[in-house]
């Protein structure tokens, strides 16, 4: 199984996960994955690359968090 994120307008909400719900999709509130994301992504500086270590550590920081 695939995993997609759309983020959909609080306007349109309910009319698109109604239509997503019919069509099978399963809908999901902001995961523990979604905002592990979002952290590692935020400490990331633009035009540094990290090395696999550093991310392997910031992931691992991220994960004891929760």
């Amino acid at each position: 199984m695939e995993t997609l994120i759309i983020n959909v307008p609080e306007k349109k909400s309910t009319l698109v996960k109604q239509l997503l719900k019919e069509l099978g999709v399963t809908i999901q509130n902001k995961t523990a994955a979604k905002q592990m994301a979002e952290e590692i992504n935020k400490s990331i500086k633009p035009g540094v690359k990290p090395s696999l270590d550093e991310i392997v550590a910031e992931v691992r920081a991220a994960r004891s968090k929760q």
